[in-house]
């Protein structure tokens, strides 16, 4: 057998010349060249953030200058205000009896002399005159001044105040008029043989206390409340002067 014919190959073309169309020259070439898109977009944001925290400064800056808070409220004062105090002193015990008849020899008195609840907002003092003899109605009277410490904050007042409100919740009855009492009250006891009549004038508290001949016996309570009553108006006459 002859051998066939050798593998047969397309004619052999020509490597094109450089420079030829459509192909391009050999090697790599100049680099391309960068797109400054991203470089343009950075600036961008850089200026914004720049004039942004200026923006931000200046706001602050102007803030800081605006003057104080309207939320800032006017300064409040704690001080307490009331009436000031109407007397400085206690009549002496000679000057309330003299205003009633027919009263029992009048015990010495001690005069004034500080109360033990003094504190911080008065200065507390009291009184007492006694008018007593055997087999015989017996009358005294208790006095207490409150002098406010601080002038003008009413605490005087205030204080001899709540003693006669509290007489009257605990089953007073009111006194609608006495002399110059400012509110009068027949206090209740538990005593038979006593009666009582509390008040207060201005920035002095009163109490007034009748007991029958017999101390352990049953006093006739309308009689014991008109000798009260007649003792507590020489009181507040006595204090007013």
């Amino acid at each position: 057998m002859q051998p066939g014919p050798p593998y047969q190959q397309g004619p052999q073309q020509p490597y094109p010349p450089q420079g030829y169309p459509g192909y391009p020259p050999p090697g790599y070439g100049p680099p391309p060249k960068k797109s400054n898109t991203g470089l343009i977009v950075g600036l961008v944001i850089g200026a914004v953030v720049v004039l942004g925290g200026g923006g931000v400064g200046a706001f602050l800056l102007l803030s800081g200058d605006s003057g104080p808070s309207s939320s800032a409220g006017a300064p409040t004062s704690s001080k307490k205000t009331g009436p000031p105090d109407k007397y400085s002193t206690m009549p002496a015990c000679q000057k309330i009896g003299s205003g009633v008849r027919n009263l029992p020899p009048l015990e010495p008195p001690k005069g004034e002399e500080p109360a033990s609840t003094s504190n911080n907002d008065i200065t507390y003092t009291r009184s007492f005159c006694t008018w007593r003899e055997p087999n015989a109605p017996s009358a005294m009277v208790g006095m207490y001044l409150s002098k406010s410490k601080e002038p003008g904050s009413g605490a005087g007042e205030g204080w001899a105040k709540a003693s006669i409100e509290n007489a009257v919740n605990d089953g007073g009855v009111l006194i609608p008029t006495m002399a110059k009492a400012t509110k009068a009250v027949y206090a209740k006891l538990d005593s038979s043989s006593q009666c009582q009549i509390k008040f207060y004038q201005g920035n002095v508290e009163a109490e007034v206390v009748v007991t029958g001949p017999d101390p352990s016996g049953t006093v006739n309570q309308t009689v014991c409340k008109e000798n009260a009553l007649k003792v507590a108006k020489a009181t507040s006459e006595a204090i007013g002067q």
